[in-house]
Parts: structure tokens; C-alpha cells; sequence
């Protein structure tokens, strides 16, 4: 057999794998309490708005939940962003958003920028998204053709086998003993894998804005992925491709499920530098030695 001929094979495993899984947790997600996924909406939601990697966001790339796929809401995180901005300019939202509008079936989608609820429409299928023009008949802003990077993805939960990154526990502790407390209750020995609805438009979408990141020399996003608590599987339960792209960071009733060191350096140590928190990360010393 050729390299090609086992490298078919391999992907058609994996495809195989996907779609029993995608089976399986589409059956848990029917079967969910309505009030037990209502709650914890409403938990993630408030995780969310209270983060400090949100908090300090300012122009950030969000999906518009839709209840009939059964994923996690937004519409309270949608209407803090929308938010006039401080300033008292009804025409300016406090940070700037963009959500996704499906273009056809070859897994493209992109992403325009809103500045209200209204500016949503129901598409064939009766899912929200934002029309290509504004009520004037403007082309709405692409995030594919902005002058400046977004901080910040929220990507809808599929299925996810999140990974604790390898850091030092006990200065984790000293720190974040309350969020701690919360991931106890979860391994800390499981990979960072999402796993869509097999369209590919999320992947297709995350791959090309990393290369238009790379290209204009632009710090990446934050990727957070948002799910309820019966999507979060083993470790290496979810097969992967090389296409697949990994979240950095996982939001569940439990808590932020922190999952790369983008998302310890970047989001959890707002006051030090990205090297400083994974110095730190990566040795057992005292930290409040570090603070003083």
C-alpha cells in the first residue's frame, strides 16, 4: 500500500470516528434537561462577562447562538458588547464586533462587523446572521479586511477533550485558588480537541485568519470555546486532522478551563509580560516573592 493510499485510510478513520461521536453527543445534547442547560447558560455566560481576558477585549469575533443546534447562549455576552461606548455615542458600541455569516457549502464563512441585534437577519435554515449591507446599503466591515486584529474569538462548543497546560500547580494555587477549586473536579490530563459539526467552517475560517495574522505581523486572538458540561470528553477521545484547529481556552459551568500557555500568559497575567508568566508557570518558587 502507498503513503497516499494509507494516508486516505487514516483520514477516513478518523472521519469515521467523528461522526460516531458527533452521534452520540447530539443524542446527550437532545436528551439535556431544558432548566439543567438553561442554568448553565446562564453560568457560562456570567464566567464570560466577568473574565478579565473579556473585560479587557476590544474588538472580538463571536458566534450568534442558535437554540435549535442546541448551543451555548449568547444573547446576554451579544447585548454587553453591544453596549454604547462609554463616551455616549449611540453609534459606537463599546467593543467592536464581528459574527459569522455562512456564504455557501464549501466551508466558507466570514465574519462582519455589527452594531446592533437588528442587524441580524434569519437565513434559509432560521439561523441569525448579519446581511452583507447595513440598512443603507453600505458593505458592512469584514474582519479578513480590518485595519487591526481582533483579541478575542468565542467559538461555539461541540465536543471538547480539554488539557490543563503543564504548569506548576502550586503557584496556580497561590493565585487561583478559587478557580482551581473549580477545575478539581475535572483531568487535568486530556487534550485540547474540538469537534464541529463537519462543515469544516469554523476550521476553513481560523486557519485562513492565522495566516492573515502571520501575514500583517498581528498577535493572535484568544480562541475560546464556550460548552456545556456533557460536550467535555476524555483525553483523546476526539481523533484529529491537520486541519483541525485547537481552542486555547475552555468556558464550562465549572469554570475557564485555561488549555494553552497563550491563555496563561496572555489572559491570566494581565500585569506581567508573556515570558514573565511562563517563567513563572514553569517553576516552583514562591510567587509573591515575584509581586513584591
Amino acid at each position: 500500500m502507498s503513503n497516499n493510499d494509507q494516508e486516505a485510510d487514516n483520514l477516513e478513520s478518523i472521519f469515521k470516528q467523528k461522526r460516531i461521536i458527533r452521534s452520540n453527543v447530539r443524542q446527550t445534547l437532545k436528551s439535556m434537561d431544558p432548566s439543567l442547560r438553561s442554568q448553565e447558560d446562564d453560568i457560562i455566560q456570567s464566567i464570560v462577562l466577568e473574565a478579565p481576558w473579556f473585560k479587557s477585549s476590544k474588538r472580538l469575533c463571536a458566534y450568534i447562538s442558535c437554540s435549535a443546534l442546541r448551543e451555548v447562549d449568547t444573547s446576554k455576552l451579544l447585548s454587553q458588547i453591544l453596549l454604547p461606548a462609554p463616551d455616549g455615542n449611540k453609534l459606537q458600541t463599546a467593543k467592536k464586533l464581528y459574527v459569522p455569516r455562512v456564504e455557501d457549502k464549501n466551508s466558507n464563512m466570514r465574519m462582519f462587523n455589527i452594531s446592533r441585534i437588528d442587524d441580524l437577519v434569519a437565513n434559509s435554515m432560521n439561523i441569525l446572521e448579519p446581511a452583507s449591507v447595513d440598512a443603507d446599503g453600505n458593505a458592512r466591515e469584514d474582519v479578513m479586511h480590518a485595519n487591526d486584529p481582533v483579541d478575542l474569538f468565542i467559538l461555539p462548543g461541540r465536543c471538547f477533550c480539554p488539557v490543563f497546560c503543564s504548569v506548576s500547580l502550586s503557584f496556580l494555587f497561590a493565585f487561583f485558588n478559587i478557580l482551581l477549586a473549580m477545575l478539581l473536579g475535572l483531568a487535568f490530563d486530556r487534550s485540547g480537541r474540538r469537534l464541529g459539526r463537519g462543515g469544516g467552517y469554523y476550521d476553513t475560517f481560523l486557519k485562513n485568519y492565522k495566516e492573515l495574522a502571520k501575514e500583517k505581523n498581528w498577535r493572535l486572538p484568544l480562541f475560546v470555546a464556550l460548552s456545556y458540561s456533557v460536550q467535555i470528553m476524555d483525553e483523546e477521545v476526539i481523533p484529529v486532522t491537520p486541519n483541525d484547529v485547537l481552542v486555547d481556552a475552555l468556558v464550562s459551568p465549572t469554570g475557564v478551563i485555561p488549555i494553552t500557555s497563550a491563555a496563561l500568559g496572555r489572559y491570566y497575567f494581565l500585569d506581567f509580560s508573556y515570558n514573565e508568566a511562563l517563567m513563572l508557570c514553569s517553576s516552583e518558587s514562591d510567587p509573591s516573592a515575584f509581586l513584591q
